[in-house]
């Protein structure tokens, strides 16, 4: 792993309860973080083929190489992206 460095840009909050796991916290508000990736460059395709009656599916999520900044408060933890 790699040290990022740069500035923190478009922050969100996420109710953390008192909580220092990140992994909880975010599967416990999982919604309005994806609703957040989204934002910040998810890209979601999706593939279906039938043949023979066999259906095949393919789902790709694909998040741009982002470093993030993770502060974490008594109530809230604060996530930005670094540029």
């Amino acid at each position: 792993m790699k040290e990022c460095r740069g500035k923190s840009r478009d922050f969100f909050l996420l109710d953390s309860n008192g909580s220092k796991n990140l992994v909880e916290i975010i599967n416990n508000q999982r919604e309005k973080f994806i609703t957040y990736i989204h934002k910040i460059g998810l890209d979601v395709s999706h593939k279906s083929k039938t043949t023979s009656y066999q259906n095949h599916s393919t789902t790709i999520l694909t998040l741009k190489t982002t470093c993030f900044k993770v502060d974490f408060n008594d109530n809230f933890v604060k996530i930005s992206p670094l540029k």
